[in-house]
C-alpha cells in the first residue's frame, strides 16, 4: 500500500527545495507514494520470479480482443509452427484468450491447424 509522506519527510526527499517546489504538496506526496508502491511491486515480482525455478512469469498486457486477434493473425502469417503457449508468451496475452481466438479463427476459415503437429 502507498505511504503518504509528511511535510518533513518530503523536505528530506527534496532538500534543495523544501517548500519552494512548483508542484503542490499533495502532488509531491502522491507521486512519492506511487513511486514507493512501484518499487515494492517490482521487488515482489522479482521475489516471485526467483521462487519458481524453471518457470517464467508472464505479465499479461491489457489490450482489446480485436487488437489481440490482429496480433495473433500476424503471428500466424509468420509461417512458424506455434503452440498456444507460444502465442501467449510472445504476445503477453492470457492463454484462455489465445485459445478462444485461435478457435474462432479456425472456425471462420482464416487459419488452419496443422494435423501433423501434435
Amino acid at each position: 500500500m502507498a505511504k503518504i509522506l509528511k511535510k518533513q519527510e518530503t523536505a528530506n526527499v527534496f532538500p534543495t527545495t523544501p517548500y519552494g517546489s512548483p508542484f503542490p504538496q499533495w502532488f509531491i506526496m502522491k507521486h512519492l507514494a506511487l513511486l514507493e508502491e512501484l518499487k515494492q511491486t517490482k521487488r515482489r515480482l522479482l521475489e516471485l520470479e526467483s521462487r519458481i525455478p524453471g518457470e517464467e512469469v508472464i505479465v499479461i498486457r491489457d489490450i482489446t480482443r480485436e487488437e489481440a486477434k490482429q496480433e495473433i493473425q500476424q503471428l500466424f502469417e509468420s509461417g512458424r509452427t506455434l503452440y498456444y503457449s507460444d502465442f501467449a508468451r510472445e504476445l503477453q496475452l492470457d492463454l484462455e484468450l489465445v485459445v478462444d481466438i485461435c478457435s474462432e479463427l479456425q472456425e471462420s476459415g482464416v487459419v488452419e491447424i496443422d494435423a501433423r503437429v501434435s
